[in-house]
């Protein structure tokens, strides 16, 4: 199970985006060590981020990780230094190597 994000930043607080995601990265990766969190940089588009993370378990797993006070709080954070966001639950259906 993979979860991904689509940020869209507001100009200007893109570092401090970065910043504050690391942070609840940090944090989420202490109470589930087996998840890899991995946020990337648009080349072309200074205020598009994606942020992927990678090995939950299932389903209930990432709810879990979602409900905790911690990741609201970093949520809500990032949240104001968006124009948009969108966050997805992906199961893999293909991969090639």
């Amino acid at each position: 199970m993979y979860t991904s994000g689509v940020w869209i930043v507001k100009k200007g607080r893109e570092d401090e985006f970065a910043r504050r995601w690391q942070e609840g990265a940090d944090a989420s990766a202490l109470e589930f060590p087996d998840v890899k969190f991995s946020l990337f940089h648009d080349a072309g588009n200074p205020q598009r981020f994606l942020s992927l993370a990678t090995g939950w378990r299932n389903e209930e797993q990432i709810e879990a990780a979602r409900s905790t006070p911690a990741f609201q709080d970093s949520m809500a954070a990032m949240w104001r230094m968006l124009e948009s966001g969108e966050v997805a639950t992906l199961k893999l259906v293909a991969e090639v190597s």
